[in-house]
């Protein structure tokens, strides 16, 4: 049975697909509407439906996270949506502080109802517009984002030299592995280098490195 989660996949694998081969169509009015419609609608069912999707869903996620072999000391998590990225990435490098941003109010609330009192002051949310990040040059070590749309320039300018950037989606594998010549060039015209690219499950991850 279909469910939220196969629609989006439908949706979002081709505007992906066009997305790789023409960037500034993610900066397009529709587009950008559409981001900000869209996850104000989704957010009270999503984790729930995030969970009835099964482990598959974060699969891309959590190998991802497990090929970085730095430890950073400062992780932005953009478009967070309920912060699961983040939080798996605060129980894989268990020293960093953690900031997720979103620009769906309603999930910025969610996502900072489940920081426990231990996890206050190293795992945070607030909200950000991923096409202009309210961060200085050069401030984080990691920057993650999962199943959500990547503006290179900007994220890039936020990471530190030789820090990662990486990238998980939990649909569209096969497109994306068929892409991999275009993400790679994209990656370069953004002064990141390719580390690794890998499908995983149904998924897809995406691991670069700004360069020195």
């Amino acid at each position: 049975m279909s469910n939220l989660f196969d629609l989006k996949a439908i949706l979002m694998t081709p505007l992906i697909k066009w997305g790789i081969k023409h960037p500034m169509m993610l900066e397009s009015r529709i587009f950008l509407m559409v981001m900000r419609v869209f996850p104000e609608k989704i957010s009270p069912s999503y984790d729930s439906k995030v969970k009835k999707s099964g482990s598959d869903y974060l699969l891309a996620l959590s190998d991802g996270l497990a090929q970085i072999s730095k430890n950073p000391q400062s992780i932005l998590d953009i478009c967070t949506g309920t912060g699961l990225a983040s939080f798996m990435a605060a129980e894989k490098f268990p020293l960093a502080s953690v900031l997720g941003v979103d620009q769906s109010a309603s999930m910025i609330h969610i996502a900072n109802g489940k920081v426990t009192d231990i996890d206050k002051g190293r795992i945070r949310f607030e909200i950000g517009n991923a096409i202009k990040l309210n961060y200085n040059d050069e401030e984080f070590d990691l920057i993650i984002t999962s199943n959500a749309p990547v503006y290179l320039s900007e994220a890039t300018r936020v990471l530190k030299a030789g820090g990662n950037i990486f990238i998980a989606f939990s649909f569209g594998g096969k497109a994306f592995e068929k892409a991999s010549s275009e993400i790679s060039r994209l990656l370069d015209q953004n002064g990141l280098s390719l580390v690794n690219l890998k499908s995983s499950g149904k998924g897809f991850f995406i691991l670069g490195q700004k360069k020195q």
